[in-house]
């Protein structure tokens, strides 16, 4: 497969470098009004005889006639395309930083068809269903409210054995798969240093910075931070996972912190829909329903499903809905048109039954946490901690359990879930940053977070600013959604331009945030305003 690829974008020639180098810009594949490049990269930076690799660069022009510089993007994941996120979010970018900068993304190691390393295959598409044939990695968990009925817990436990065994076997077909040599080389250190790479090839040699982070890209961004403090210019941590707890925790435990404001995400959702009424919304199933009352009409469909697992819909349903919670902007389509659609089709009475239909669905099942591609357990298990020798997958299982009674009970027991693969994964990067997180920067570092947000909850920017200390600013955007981007904030925005222009900070700090309302105008369904919606729980603190 890798031959293939690089037979196709011919790259055989350019792989033989050895020094960091960009290739001219040139339009960007189907997409001819973002400019793209290739930056040849080592391997490994400290051994150069582990050879060399590429990645795709992709930058959008500042569109203001009075350029300040160069803002260097990662969209986090990990595995997230840079060349599609400036694709889908180049208009919120520019709207935040006045249009002033350009901005330059990479899809970087493990991520797509032009990077080299590429996208991180173990399976063939033949072999998937038939190698975890029976096993929860296809069909999820089954399981309803607080988990604990007898039933559904003795089914999860039974599968112990099995999901043991194939998590050990998938190691060693990675280890013999397309990906075998270059696994390693794909952790975020690496990744660090071609931000480096690029900065210097863009910017010039030891010039600062300038850096956003959104997602898993705020790991990448603390660990530049620390790595490179001398280098810091403006750094934007968005939407923030927390590096302490990646740099110290064995990976399993890490999904906890990621659910633990879905819940109120989620109510916030059914509240809008419940405010927008049947006439707004089609999941407010009569006038004057609460957003408890659409919470239960969601979760009839669940039960429906739970009766039927095999058939896989609650799997497909729940991710229909939690994936939906990430981005409000989009949630009148998800409660009009895709809840619904997912809705009729557990409960057999969707309007298109034929066989093209049903394998469509089977391949968004597929899709929905991109089994076909291991990058993201790639990463994340390259940079995780070494494995516990006394850890067992009972252990995981009582911890998904666990997650599930006391924090999520919608959400929690997903599965598979790219932390709980680390315990297994065959390979470490040779260079992992694990601390300290505290260093003395060039500049001083924004740190944004959302009130409510699903995947990176409040608190774990709260921590990375209260570590960080008097070297960062941190602001809490007081709305939904995963990142700052989606919900326009004139007092965000006026932040993030005065700190890109000059360094300034406002005085938010980890003890006391500033904080930032939602636009008055932004409406979550016609007539709703998400200023107006309320969230049926407070803000998380850690346990």
């Amino acid at each position: 497969m890798k031959a293939v690829v690089l037979a196709a974008l011919g790259l055989a020639t350019r792989l033989a470098v050895t020094r960091a180098q960009l290739t001219a810009w040139s339009p960007c594949p189907d997409h001819s009004d973002l400019s793209c490049a290739y930056f040849h990269i080592p391997l490994d930076y400290h051994n150069a005889s582990a050879g060399n690799g590429q990645l795709l660069v992709v930058k959008a022009n500042a569109t203001s006639s009075e350029k300040k510089g160069t803002i260097f993007l990662n969209p986090g994941g990990p595995g997230v395309s840079g060349l599609q996120s400036l694709v889908d979010d180049t208009s919120a970018l520019m709207n935040r930083t006045g249009g002033a900068y350009d901005f330059v993304s990479w899809d970087p190691r493990g991520v797509g068809p032009y990077t080299y390393p590429g996208n991180v295959y173990c399976l063939s598409d033949d072999e998937f269903q038939t190698f975890w044939n029976g096993t929860i990695e296809v069909t999820g968990i089954n399981w309803l409210g607080n988990f604990t009925n007898q039933t559904d817990l003795s089914n999860l436990y039974a599968q112990a054995p099995t999901i043991d065994a194939k998590y050990r076997e998938f190691g060693e077909k990675c280890l013999q798969g397309p990906n075998a040599t270059t696994l390693q080389y794909i952790g975020t250190a690496a990744t660090v240093r071609d931000l480096v790479g690029l900065a210097d090839a863009i910017e010039g040699p030891e010039s600062p910075i300038f850096y956003w982070g959104l997602s898993y890209g705020t790991v990448v961004g603390a660990w530049f931070a620390n790595m490179f403090p001398e280098r810091v210019g403006r750094v934007i941590l968005d939407g923030v996972l927390d590096a302490t707890r990646v740099a110290t925790l064995q990976s399993y435990k890490l999904w906890r912190d990621q659910v633990s404001s879905v819940e109120d995400v989620y109510s916030g959702f059914a509240n809008a829909c419940a405010m927008a009424g049947p006439a707004g919304c089609k999941l407010a199933p009569f006038e004057g329903a609460s957003g408890a009352d659409v919470v239960d009409y969601i979760s009839q469909a669940f039960e429906a499903a739970h009766a039927h697992p095999v058939s896989n819909d609650l799997l497909l349903l729940r991710a229909t809905v939690f994936g939906g919670m990430y981005q409000p902007q989009m949630w009148e389509q998800l409660a009009n048109t895709v809840i619904p659609n997912a809705i009729a089709s557990v409960l057999g009475n969707a309007s298109d039954t034929s066989s093209s239909a049903k394998n469509g669905r089977a391949l968004a099942r597929r899709a929905t946490f991109s089994q076909n591609s291991y990058t993201e357990p790639a990463v994340v298990c390259a940079d995780s901690v070494d494995a516990d020798p006394s850890l067992t997958i009972n252990d995981i299982f009582d911890e998904v359990v666990n997650v599930t009674r006391t924090v999520s009970p919608s959400f929690g027991a997903f599965w598979p879930i790219p932390w709980h693969r680390c315990s297994y994964w065959p390979v470490r990067a040779p260079e992992r940053y694990q601390g300290p997180f505290n260093g003395t920067y060039a500049n001083k570092v924004l740190v944004i977070g959302n009130s409510y947000d699903g995947a990176t909850p409040f608190f774990e920017a709260q921590h990375m600013a209260e570590v960080m200390g008097d070297q960062a600013g941190l602001v809490r955007q007081d709305g939904y959604g995963h990142t700052s981007i989606y919900q326009p904030s004139e007092c965000v925005t006026n932040i993030i331009i005065a700190y890109l222009h000059d360094g300034t900070l406002p005085a938010g700090n980890a003890s006391s945030p500033t904080v930032c309302a939602i636009d008055d105008s932004v409406e979550l369904f016609p007539g709703v305003k998400s200023v107006d919606v309320p969230a049926n729980g407070t803000l998380t603190d850690r346990e």
